[in-house]
């Protein structure tokens, strides 16, 4: 295990032990469900306050940029006021702006009400991720970050079914399961988990927290837009400016004094293995899950409850994975192995899924979901363990919190890219096929427009020629998802070898000291 004992300034603590763990994991959940039921209940919002467009697309997003622009800030005010009393007031935040989301009269306060809620979430998270130095000796790091990762599973599925429930009878109810789970958890905090020790004050660097922020709404905003074009300029634009912004907040951690984060982590060897294993889990999780359901909804013609039910494997791999492998790891199994090991199920995954795409049944998709989901989470172990090992204690909070913004890159990216590959194939596919069969290519357009109608709301095409459109579409969507996954499969392997070869490396070296 490669552990930095100066890591967390408050050291491990006894009496909090399994269920410390275990709250860390229910905490981490109440943040990892939110997303996914507010996509879900987004539908009814949309209706019931009249959000349509880029409001609508607002909406979507606000709570991801949120969180994702102030989560290392947050993790500096852990590190300043102490980790346990910003976690409970981050869990308040958290149920306050879901809270005002629930109750908006207007659309307006709908997206304050999520952005509150985003930047109390993602401090939530980051404060219980970092918190888990706090209670764990370091030679059980990994086995605890696998029960965490278990418990969080585990317990965002049955949050995600309830919020999913709720929004079918009412979209405003499902904006109230956070609030009651994150209240709950507040007492259980004080109870549960042990105070730890503030880090002194020291400077905080307002101007590059600003460059840090922006830099990563742009980035983040750009991607979201992917399904435009890159090209398109709500893409290009937001992307390549958030990028400047993350260069000037390099640039300016380098030369000022004031720094708050410490981007020299950027070139240390294990910090970036520790990057190639959140590639791995993130960016790996995005293509594979997320394309692996539009398959299912587009092409099999699933019910939206039977693709929850096929997704389970999926889920389920993943959270025994997490279990095993972290004891693994406990035992003696290095951080460099677990690497490669969850980079080649990965991708192992990525291709078994490419191969028996065209698959009816849940048993042809089981071998590639099980492999896939256990591989990325299986990387998901040193990707955390790294990251809390080499995280110094002056900056521990903002770079164990900085495994979230790290992780909404890579999710993004995923998403994005798999996205525009998908529809841009499938486009072509159609269009190709429609030639071929006689029909002229001033009327291709009308296929296409129903098929984009088709995804949009599930309205099928009454004309002959939006059938044809359709049927085609069905055909040329599978193959760019086979593409795809392959593609991803190839991905997986580099990023996951670079990640090996560097923990290698410095495995290989000689023990000084």
């Amino acid at each position: 295990m490669l552990l930095n004992p100066r890591a967390d300034p408050a050291g491990p603590r006894a009496g909090a032990g399994g269920a410390g763990i275990a709250l860390l994991g229910v905490m981490a959940a109440v943040q990892g469900s939110d997303p996914n039921i507010a996509s879900t209940a987004l539908v009814g919002a949309s209706r019931g306050l009249q959000m349509t467009g880029g409001l609508l697309a607002l909406a979507a997003s606000v709570s991801t940029l949120a969180l994702a622009a102030t989560v290392i800030s947050t993790g500096l005010l852990a590190d300043r006021f102490g980790r346990r009393g910003v976690l409970m007031a981050a869990l308040a935040l958290s149920a306050a702006g879901d809270l005002i989301a629930a109750l908006a009269p207007t659309a307006g306060l709908f997206l304050i009400g999520r952005a509150v809620a985003g930047i109390g979430l993602g401090a939530v998270y980051g404060a219980a991720f970092a918190s888990i130095r706090a209670i764990t000796p370091p030679d059980r790091i990994a086995g605890a970050i696998g029960i965490f990762g278990a418990v969080s599973g585990g317990v965002t599925v049955l949050m995600t079914f309830l919020g999913g429930a709720l929004a079918s009878v009412h979209w405003r109810l499902a904006f109230l399961v956070v609030p009651v789970a994150a209240l709950l958890c507040v007492p259980a905090v004080r109870a549960v988990l042990p105070a730890q020790p503030r880090v002194a004050d020291g400077p905080r660097d307002y101007p590059g927290q600003v460059l840090l922020a922006l830099g990563v709404v742009g980035v983040l905003y750009g991607f979201s837009h992917a399904a435009d074009g890159l090209t398109s300029p709500l893409t290009f634009g937001p992307l390549l400016g958030g990028l400047v912004l993350l260069a000037l907040f390099v640039v300016r951690e380098r030369r000022t004094s004031a720094r708050f984060f410490p981007v020299e982590l950027l070139t240390k060897p294990l910090f970036l293995a520790a990057i190639c294993a959140g590639f791995v889990y993130n960016f790996g999780t995005a293509v594979g899950f997320l394309q692996l359901t539009d398959l299912w909804q587009y092409v099999v013609g699933l019910s939206t409850l039977r693709v929850s039910l096929w997704q389970m494997p999926f889920l389920l791999a993943g959270i025994a994975a997490a279990v095993l492998f972290g004891r693994l790891m406990t035992r003696g199994l290095t951080a460099a192995s677990t690497v490669a090991i969850g980079s080649l199920a990965a991708a192992a995954g990525f291709v078994l899924l490419a191969v028996l795409h065209s698959s009816t049944s849940l048993w042809g998709f089981l071998p590639g979901s099980i492999l896939l989901g256990a591989g990325v989470i299986i990387a998901s172990l040193p990707y955390g363990t790294l990251i809390i090992a080499q995280a110094p204690a002056r900056y521990f909070g903002p770079v164990t919190s900085s495994r979230t913004t790290i992780g909404q890159f890579f999710y993004a990216a995923g998403l994005a890219l798999s996205t525009v590959l998908v529809n841009t194939m499938t486009t072509g596919g159609v269009v190709r096929r429609l030639e071929q069969a006689g029909v002229p290519p001033t009327d291709t357009g009308q296929g296409l427009d129903a098929v984009t109608a088709f995804a949009a709301d599930g309205t099928r095409p009454s004309t002959a020629l939006g059938q044809q459109a359709l049927a085609e579409a069905a055909q040329s969507y599978g193959q760019a998802f086979a593409l795809t996954t392959l593609l991803a499969a190839l991905v997986t392997l580099i990023v996951g070898g670079l990640g090996w070869w560097l923990l290698r490396r410095h495995e290989a070296r000689p023990a000084t000291g």
